[in-house]
C-alpha cells in the first residue's frame, strides 16, 4: 500500500520509549506524503503500538486492535510492540496486515509500502538480539521538547517483569550519534532533551558507560537542558548524582528512581538489587546536594507475598522518603516470570484498598513539595498551548507551573516567581 496521500494514525501504549518510537514513524510516514490525523476512526492505515508491562496495558492493546480492526475506514492494520512480542498469535486478525514485535519498527513506512495485501509476520526471539535498532529523530516544528532513546532491553530479570523477554537484552546507541543527535536538537531550538531508555542507567556502548556518556553531554555548548527518564537504584552512583546536580544549568534537578518496594523480603524475592536502606541513604545524599531536587518512583502493591505487616511497614519507610510524586502500580501477574508461581496472598480487593492508600499518601507528599516552592523563583520552559490568558510549562525539576500572560510564550525559558498553590498546581507570574 502507498502511504503517499492515506489518513493513518497511532496508538501508543506504554511507556516513553514506546512514545518516542512511534513520534519517529509518524514523521517518515508524513514524509511520505501520509496525513497524519488524531482519531482511530478516521484513519486508513492504523498502527497499534502495544504495551505489556501489566495484564490491564496487555487488554488495553488487544481492545484497540479489535476496534481497529472493526473500523469502518480502516484499510490496513499494523501491530507492534511488547504485547504483540509476548503473544502474537492473539493479533493474527486478516485485518492485521503487518504483525511484529519490539523489533523492526523502525521498518514499519518501508514494510507498508512492500505489503502485497499478504499479512507479514515478523516476530523474532530477542533474547540472542545484540543490534541497537535506530530511528529517524522527529518533526523539529511540533514539539519542545525532544526525546533520543539511548538505550534498550534488560538484563535483570526482576521476578515480576516480562520486559527481558520482550524487550531482549541491554543493548546501546553509540555515543557518538547521541551527542550528534544532541547538537541537532540545540541547533533547531529545543530547550529541553530528555535522554531515555528501557533502562537508561545502562547505558554501555564500548567503553562509555552511563556516568562518561553525561559528562560528554555536559560538555556539549548551548542553551538547552537534559532530563534523563526513569533510573535504577542499583546502577547510580555518586559520581552520577554529583555530576547532575553540580550542573543545574545543564541537567534538569529530577530522579527517577525507581523502588518498587520498600520492604527488604519483598526486594529479594523481586530480585531488585538493593536494600530500603540502600535507597534511603540515595536519597538523603540527592537531598544534601540538591535540595529542592524531585525524586519521584515507580510502586508496585499487592505483590503476592506482600503481606498486611509488610505493607504497613512499607508505609513508614515511604514516609520517610516522601517522593514528590510516584506511577503506583498493581501487581500484576505475567507468564514466564518467577513471580507468577509465588502462591498470592493478596486479593484483588485488597490490591485496591492498598492502591488507594498510596495514592492517598502520595498526594499529601506531592502538595508538600510542591508548597516549598511558593515565594521561589524557577525556569519554566512553555510548551502547552497559549488560550485564556494562561500558558503552561514545566520547571527544571519536571513539575508544572502556569502563568497569565497575553503572549504566547511557547519553546521558551524564562525565569518565573512561584506566587501559589491552587487546585494541585502551581501558579506564578513571569520575572524576565
Amino acid at each position: 500500500m502507498k502511504i503517499n496521500g492515506k489518513k493513518f494514525t497511532f496508538v501508543t501504549l506504554g511507556c516513553r520509549v514506546n512514545l518516542f518510537e512511534s513520534s519517529s514513524i509518524i514523521e517518515t510516514m508524513r514524509k511520505k506524503g501520509g496525513i497524519y490525523v488524531e482519531h482511530l476512526e478516521d484513519a486508513q492505515i492504523i498502527v497499534i503500538n502495544t504495551c505489556a508491562v501489566t495484564n490491564k496495558a496487555s487488554s488495553k492493546s488487544a481492545y484497540f486492535v479489535n476496534k481497529a480492526c472493526r473500523s469502518p475506514v480502516s484499510e490496513f492494520v499494523v501491530v507492534c510492540g511488547c504485547s504483540s512480542q509476548h503473544t502474537p498469535k492473539q493479533f493474527q486478525d486478516e485485518k492485521v496486515k503487518i504483525l511484529i514485535g519490539s523489533k523492526f519498527k523502525s521498518r514499519i513506512p518501508e514494510l507498508i509500502e512492500k505489503c502485497d495485501g499478504q499479512q507479514i509476520v515478523m516476530v523474532d526471539n530477542l533474547m540472542c538480539e545484540e543490534e541497537f535498532e535506530t530511528f529517524e529523530q522527529y518533526e523539529y516544528s511540533v514539539n519542545t521538547r525532544a526525546y533520543i532513546k539511548i538505550q534498550d532491553g534488560c538484563d535483570f530479570f526482576c521476578s515480576y517483569c516480562l520486559i527481558p523477554f520482550v524487550r531482549g537484552k541491554q543493548r546501546s546507541l553509540s555515543d557518538e550519534i547521541v551527542v550528534k543527535t544532541i547538537e541537532n536538537f540545540r541547533d533547531h531550538g529545543f530547550k529541553e532533551i530528555v535522554l531515555t531508555g528501557v533502562n537508561t542507567s545502562g547505558y554501555h556502548y564500548k567503553d562509555v558507560d552511563f556516568l562518561s556518556l553525561l559528562k560528554k553531554v555536559n560538555e556539549i555548548s548551548g542553551d538547552f537542558r537534559i532530563r534523563v527518564s526513569s533510573l535504577e537504584p542499583f546502577q547510580i552512583n555518586y559520581k552520577i548524582i554529583d555530576l547532575i546536580t553540580e550542573n543545574k544549568s545543564r541537567f534538569c534537578q529530577f530522579f527517577h528512581l525507581c523502588l518498587q518496594s520498600a520492604n527488604n523480603e519483598i526486594l529479594k524475592s523481586m530480585n531488585r538489587k538493593y536494600t530500603i536502606q540502600e535507597f534511603e541513604d540515595l536519597v538523603a545524599y540527592i537531598r544534601k546536594k540538591s535540595p529542592d531536587a524531585s525524586i519521584c518512583t515507580d510502586y508496585i502493591v499487592g505483590y503476592p507475598t506482600e503481606t498486611e505487616e509488610i505493607f504497613n511497614s512499607s508505609l513508614e519507610e515511604l514516609e520517610k522518603i516522601s517522593f514528590s510524586d510516584m506511577h503506583i502500580f498493581q501487581y500484576s501477574k505475567r507468564d514466564q516470570t518467577p513471580a507468577a508461581h509465588l502462591k498470592s496472598l493478596v486479593s484483588d480487593t485488597v490490591k485496591k484498598q492498598r492502591y488507594k492508600i498510596v495514592e492517598k499518601l502520595c498526594e499529601k507528599w506531592k502538595t508538600k513539595y510542591l508548597k516549598t516552592f511558593i515565594g521561589k523563583y524557577v525556569d519554566v520552559i512553555f510548551e502547552k498551548n497559549f488560550e485564556n490568558n494562561q500558558q503552561e510549562g514545566h520547571t527544571q525539576y519536571f513539575f508544572s507551573v502556569k502563568v497569565k500572560t497575553d503572549k504566547d510564550l511557547a519553546n521558551t525559558k524564562l525565569k518565573v516567581l512561584v506566587e501559589k498553590f491552587d487546585k494541585g498546581m502551581l501558579n506564578g507570574k513571569v520575572v524576565d
